[in-house]
């Protein structure tokens, strides 16, 4: 496994954006490079959201991708987005060493001064395919599992780019945020739905949706 660390760090405030089809949207998806960030309890200071119903909050405080993640979606997408410039995903860090297949819901990871805990994968936006102008992005980063996490943040302190990350627990090793995603894409079991909503450390919105497969499944057997 590659060193675990911090290769980017990106932060950006509310925008008028004007994306390719013509629409204009309230964002702070372009996030930029800094080479550090303070860290409170709602997230990187500098640092914001546009459509707060859905975004942000202290569970979905900051999100994380991986470096992995960025030519598996390319492949997917037929495009060529590195992660080195402005955010394509809305991404605030870009780690190497972990990724969706090996980052679980409830992991803490030390970075810095910082503890956080992994609180749910991201669920993707229509404003992922306007941003990076390809219509399948939504879909294909839905169905694929590439779809970064969000984290809360624990201890709040800074973060430097290149800082090790640290995995302090790792409450439940089965629930990656590969498998949480498959959850909602696939045809999951009743058993893996109530397993995964009794998980504490979860976040609220994500055991909605979760809420809803298992609906839809008891509705299909009564």
């Amino acid at each position: 496994m590659s060193k675990a660390e911090v290769l980017i760090i990106k932060i950006g405030e509310v925008a008028q954006l004007t994306f390719a089809d013509g629409s204009q949207y309230e964002s702070a998806i372009r996030k930029q490079p800094v080479a550090s960030v303070k860290i409170h309890a709602l997230g990187a200071e500098g640092n914001d959201v546009g459509l707060k119903a859905h975004h942000g909050g202290p569970d979905k405080a900051l999100f994380f991708m991986s470096d992995v993640s960025f030519p598996a979606l390319n492949a997917l997408l037929g495009e060529n987005f590195t992660y080195d410039n402005t955010a394509i995903y809305g991404e605030n860090f870009v780690v190497s060493g972990f990724n969706e297949d090996s980052v679980c819901v409830g992991d803490r990871f030390k970075i810095g001064s910082v503890l956080l805990e992994v609180s749910q994968p991201r669920k993707p936006c229509e404003r992922l395919s306007k941003n990076t102008e390809n219509e399948n992005t939504q879909k294909i980063v839905h169905q694929s599992g590439w779809t970064g996490w969000y984290v809360r943040v624990i201890e709040t302190g800074e973060i430097h780019k290149g800082d090790e990350i640290i995995l302090q627990q790792r409450p439940y090793p089965q629930f990656t945020i590969r498998y949480l995603n498959r959850l909602l894409s696939d045809k999951p079991s009743m058993a893996e739905l109530k397993q995964a909503l009794a998980i504490e450390e979860l976040a609220p919105a994500f055991k909605r949706s979760l809420n809803s497969q298992l609906m839809k499944l008891q509705e299909k057997q009564s």
